[in-house]
């Protein structure tokens, strides 16, 4: 959906929740928004839960799981709180990695890019998946919900 239509996670507080099932190494994007200019993408990278804020390429804040997430169901989160701008990463309800988004965009990120669940449709967001993109997630993400705050 095009970024305009989505909700506005790249700036304001929210809080993102995912059920999925992982294999062995997990890799790809849960969610992606906005691109290559700027964007903010949630994905796994060989098994790690990585979440990049690519704020319009000046500055990239990372957070990235210190170990693999196990192979099975789990309940992602990420939130996001405004204020702070601290995103804190969980997994079943365990927090495994935290970054601080010291400046967040005002508005959208792109007039062009677009929100994807499983996939980075347009532009890569993360320069680490870059030469992968699409990247598309190779496990099954049963529900999201996004709610902003």
């Amino acid at each position: 959906m095009a970024e305009f239509a989505a909700p506005g996670i790249g700036r304001e507080s929210n809080h993102v929740t995912l059920t999925a099932e992982f294999g062995d190494n997990a890799s790809g994007v849960l969610y992606a928004l906005g691109g290559a200019g700027g964007g903010m993408a949630l994905y796994m990278d060989k098994g790690e839960l990585v979440y990049e804020y690519n704020m319009m390429i000046i500055e990239r804040y990372i957070a990235r799981s210190p170990d693999k997430i196990p192979a099975g169901r789990h309940k992602i989160e990420d939130r996001k709180t405004r204020r702070t701008a601290d995103v804190v990463l969980s997994v079943d309800g365990a927090e495994v990695a935290r970054t601080t988004v010291q400046r967040n965009v005002a508005g959208a990120f792109t007039a062009s890019e677009s929100f994807d669940v499983g996939i980075d449709l347009g532009s890569p967001v993360s320069l680490d998946y870059f030469d992968r993109a699409p990247f598309p997630f190779n496990g099954k993400i049963e529900n999201m919900t996004v709610k902003l705050s």
